[in-house]
């Protein structure tokens, strides 16, 4: 299990590879080119080795407020990173013509998963309250 330093590391590289598959999303939704579909298969390997890393990083650090909700929280930006893997997969799978209605809502469907594991994110970092 890994500590502190190493969630603030991951958290880091979370923000900089959720940032790029959104910016990689908006090239690719206006312009479908081979290059930019690479760029969505990479984003989706860093995507999945930082789902794949979270789970070796230590839930004790993220509970330090006393709150066993934390760590649920933890597992529902876990949720939230695999359900935007899969609509990563479903979206590069390369399968529908570039321009289709089911490839707008492949995007679409991306896009929505993207905010919630931003959102996650952002819950799992927000100050906690301390007891008395």
């Amino acid at each position: 299990m890994y500590g502190s330093l190493f969630w603030i590391e991951w958290l880091d590289r979370l923000d900089r590879v959720l940032t790029s598959i959104r910016m990689d999303l908006t090239t690719l939704s206006s312009t479908h080119s081979a290059r930019s579909l690479a760029a969505m298969q990479r984003s989706t390997r860093q995507l999945s080795a930082l789902t794949h890393d979270l789970e070796l990083l230590d839930p004790s650090v993220i509970k330090a407020g006393g709150n066993a909700a934390d760590v649920d929280q933890a597992g529902g930006l876990k949720k939230a990173l695999e359900t935007t893997l899969h609509h990563l997969g479903d979206l590069t799978d390369g399968k529908d013509a570039d321009d289709s209605e089911s490839s707008r809502q492949k995007i679409a469907a991306v896009a929505e998963a993207l905010r919630d594991s931003r959102y996650e994110a952002a819950m799992l970092l927000e100050p906690r309250r301390r007891r008395a």
